[in-house]
């Protein structure tokens, strides 16, 4: 009877030691050798490439869309039926358009009436059924052909001129912000809503009269082929420019190589945090954790929260941590035209330096997002495009403290960029173990310009 409680305990015994073991292992990343690391990076590049290749095969089908003759946005097709987006023809016929998330539904609302609508959330923008939006909101007439979507909800014809001659590309503060601009009458005009966006404004048509407003005043524009143009010098009567340097030059011929996506360091020990999304109270926790340990990390800030945190932003670059950017919306860039990205780029960088903050030359795609296209966008407005080599997986709100720290202390690397998200709690909980055990193993954490250097 003794013989059989010596041997059930030398059993538990080793049990535990071997389950104490592997959790060291696990969470110390010790006994993973390159061929475990080889795999692991297989696995995110595989990760990214499949998320790449379903969102262009899901976006393959575009049908641009006009109302009353001007250009809104792009519809798609998706299993045999044609989708719009809703919020900008909705507010261009004067409907308030209001997201309910707790319902998971958009509100429309116009004069006495209110319409709550089921919708088809792709990346961000929200689309509904074309049919589904005629009868909602009462379009008279809806035609479909040769791949263009027109609504019609008067016989008002929209004025437009005809141009002609060379497209010129316009720049601010070096930044290029769009290929569209041209010559008409002794003038040069710029895209209306390109302009507005690239400067953080609000844009907004009013298609039943075909006009176009910026912050609600009425721009002197023009119409060419249903998109909108203005002069600067009328742009600059309604948006206080401060000392944005614009310039427009002719274009030519672009053969420069595209600059490599960063998506990891050199093979030293360093490693980089980065945290996504928007600034919010929910940063300082994470400062405060940054700041015991004396970790410096980059922030990829979503452009449309910086104004009502603007003292977060200082706060993170007198810290010393880098300041880049994610984009103004946090919009899939596939749904967007050329100008539409670079606005969505300019207008962060712009936003960041109105507030004394120089933006690091860096800019994470929403999603991991990305191709050739976009890669290029980014480099004509100076900035390099950055993935990542480990994902924290703190994206999904399911996981816990625990199995973020784990999957980074287990998959950790030299050179490893290491994506992680603000407005976290899970992520505030497990950052402390997360630096504590890699400066236990010896990896210095670093921004991602400090890595770029080393890296090159």
């Amino acid at each position: 009877m003794q013989k059989r409680w010596i041997v059930f305990l030398v059993c538990v015994l080793l049990i535990i030691g071997i389950y104490a073991v592997g959790k060291v292992y696990y969470e110390r990343g010790e006994g993973l050798n390159k061929a475990d690391f080889a795999w692991y990076e297989s696995q995110i590049c595989q990760e990214i490439e499949e998320g790449n290749k379903f969102a262009q095969e899901r976006l393959a089908q575009k049908h641009p869309v006009f109302l009353n003759g001007i250009f809104m946005d792009i519809g798609y097709e998706w299993d045999s039926t044609i989708y719009v987006p809703i919020r900008i023809v909705a507010e261009s016929l004067n409907w308030g358009v209001f997201w309910l998330p707790d319902l998971g539904v958009m509100q429309l609302v116009k004069n006495e009436e209110e319409i709550f609508v089921d919708i088809e959330n792709v990346f961000g923008k929200a689309y509904v059924e074309l049919p589904r939006l005629k009868n909602m909101i009462k379009l008279p007439k809806v035609d479909v052909h040769e791949g263009h979507i027109e609504i019609f909800t008067n016989e008002r014809e929209l004025k437009q001129v005809a141009v002609s001659g060379a497209k010129y590309n316009f720049y601010v503060n070096g930044m290029k912000m769009t290929e569209d601009a041209f010559c008409y009458q002794g003038r040069m005009y710029v895209p209306t809503r390109i302009f507005a966006l690239s400067l953080g404004r609000i844009f907004k048509y009013e298609a039943e009269k075909g006009e176009a407003y910026i912050d609600q005043v009425k721009v002197n524009s023009i119409f060419v082929e249903g998109r909108n143009y203005a002069t600067v010098e009328e742009l600059n009567k309604i948006i206080d420019t401060g000392e944005a340097e614009f310039e427009f030059k002719e274009q030519s011929d672009d053969s420069a190589d595209l600059w490599p996506v960063i998506s990891k360091g050199p093979q030293q020990k360093i490693a980089a945090l980065t945290f996504d999304d928007y600034l919010s109270d929910e940063v300082y926790p994470l400062l405060d954790i940054l700041d015991r340990y004396e970790a410096k990390a980059t922030f990829f800030v979503i452009g449309n929260s910086i104004e009502q945190n603007q003292e977060l932003l200082k706060t993170l670059a007198q810290k010393g941590h880098v300041v880049a950017n994610h984009t103004w919306d946090h919009l899939n860039l596939y749904t967007l035209t050329a100008d539409e990205i670079r606005a969505q780029l300019i207008a962060t960088t712009l936003k960041t330096e109105q507030y004394g903050v120089k933006a690091a030359p860096y800019f994470r795609p929403p999603g991991g997002y990305y191709n050739d296209k976009i890669i290029k966008i980014a480099q004509d407005i100076g900035l390099r495009t950055v993935l990542w080599s480990l994902n924290s997986v703190d994206g999904d709100p399911a996981n816990s403290a625990r199995v973020i720290k784990q999957t980074v202390s287990r998959w950790v690397h030299p050179g490893a960029i290491i994506t992680m998200h603000t407005n976290r709690d899970s992520t505030i909980e497990a950052l402390p173990g997360i630096i504590e055990n890699l400066q236990k193993r010896g990896y210095e954490l670093v921004t991602i310009p400090e890595m770029w250097v080393r890296r090159n």
